[in-house]
């Protein structure tokens, strides 16, 4: 157990800070595997409290030249040396993290092998081993990752490092700290 962010998230409640929320994702889109899928939303868990998600917000998720949120309504970033774009997508009323790998134009999920989120500050700095999405993926295609491990969402509020595998292809990427709120 990574009783270093249990402790840090008793902490942080302990002082009265917001509780961890995030955003889910919006409406499926033609990356969502389950898009088009009779009896799949592409967003179960996530509840929008009688409003659109897709409004402004009064805070800005925008990384670099990467829009606010990917076409899944997740979290966008980066990947070292690759035109390819992570998406992270987490929940208000769980603690599970999903993991797409989009094209360049943010328009098509692309297949990959796994995905591991590292842990960039505490002392314990073990990889959390995402699991193939069997609920989220269509045949052979493997497109969306995810593990519900309250550690790790923790661990996304203060950075992690993602590593993508593709074959014997290593694609690098950062979460940054990610502020709680509520949407």
């Amino acid at each position: 157990m990574k009783t270093g962010y249990v402790i840090t998230l008793l902490a942080l409640c302990c002082f009265g800070l917001a509780p961890f929320a995030g955003c889910g994702p919006g409406a499926p889109t033609k990356t969502d595997p389950t898009f088009g899928v009779e009896g799949h939303e592409g967003h179960e868990g996530h509840d929008h409290h009688g409003h659109d998600h897709d409004h402004d917000h009064d805070h800005d998720h925008a990384h670099g030249d990467l829009p606010a949120h990917g076409p899944n309504n997740g979290h966008l970033f980066k990947l070292e040396g690759s035109d390819l774009v992570g998406e992270w997508i987490h929940y208000n009323d769980n603690d599970i993290i999903r993991v797409l790998l989009l094209d360049a134009k943010l328009q098509n999920a692309v297949a990959f092998d796994g995905v591991t989120f590292t842990p960039t500050a505490g002392s314990d700095k073990t990889p959390f081993v995402l699991e193939f999405d069997e609920e989220k993926n269509q045949g052979e295609m493997k497109l969306v990752y995810m593990l519900e491990d309250k550690a790790m969402k923790m661990a996304t509020t203060f950075g992690v490092d993602v590593e993508f595998t593709m074959g014997d292809k290593k694609l690098k990427g950062k979460i940054e700290p990610h502020a709680p709120h509520d949407h």
